[in-house]
């Protein structure tokens, strides 16, 4: 359902669409611990905050939307790719989902940026993404390294917003 939503083969209610992107992240939160308590190491892509962004510029609330996902396993570092319109549409691909459009694109960047000021200090990190490939690479490759030679292992894996 997700997919056709996104491919814009279907249409849902966007509380619909967002609680089921929730349900999907809950499918995974019993893995995702179980991986962490094994010691591996969780990277996903977009995660709770893609969510809520996507969702408040579609009018919903903050509170509503972020509700959800209380309680999932919290990230230790978000890497927010700060991308501009104009290099984002010169990259393969952009067009084809329901929410590339630049008008879109920039209120979810602002959205993204409202989330980023509420998380705690070094939870979220903005990479600028406008630069090329390998140089992007490095740079999240550090930031991760950074966090994993600091690691948490020992401490309980946090919840989102609790």
């Amino acid at each position: 359902m997700i997919d056709s939503y996104l491919s814009q083969k279907a249409e849902l209610d966007d509380r619909a669409i967002h609680l089921l992107f929730s349900a999907n992240r809950w499918e995974r939160a019993s893995q995702i611990l179980q991986d962490l308590n094994e010691g591996r190491t969780v990277v996903c892509d977009r995660y709770a905050f893609s969510g809520i962004a996507f969702s408040v510029i579609k009018g919903l609330s903050w509170e509503w939307c972020r509700a959800p996902d209380i309680g999932l396993p919290a990230p230790d570092l978000v890497l927010f790719l700060r991308v501009s319109s104009a290099v984002a549409e010169q990259r393969g691909g952009f067009g084809q989902e329901r929410y590339e459009k630049r008008e879109v694109q920039l209120k979810v960047a602002d959205a993204f940026r409202r989330l980023g000021e509420s998380m705690p200090e070094g939870d979220w990190i903005e990479i600028d993404a406008d630069r090329g490939m390998e140089e992007v690479q490095a740079d999240i490759a550090a930031r991760v390294e950074a966090v994993l030679r600091g690691s948490r292992v020992e401490e309980p894996v946090q919840q989102l917003w609790v």
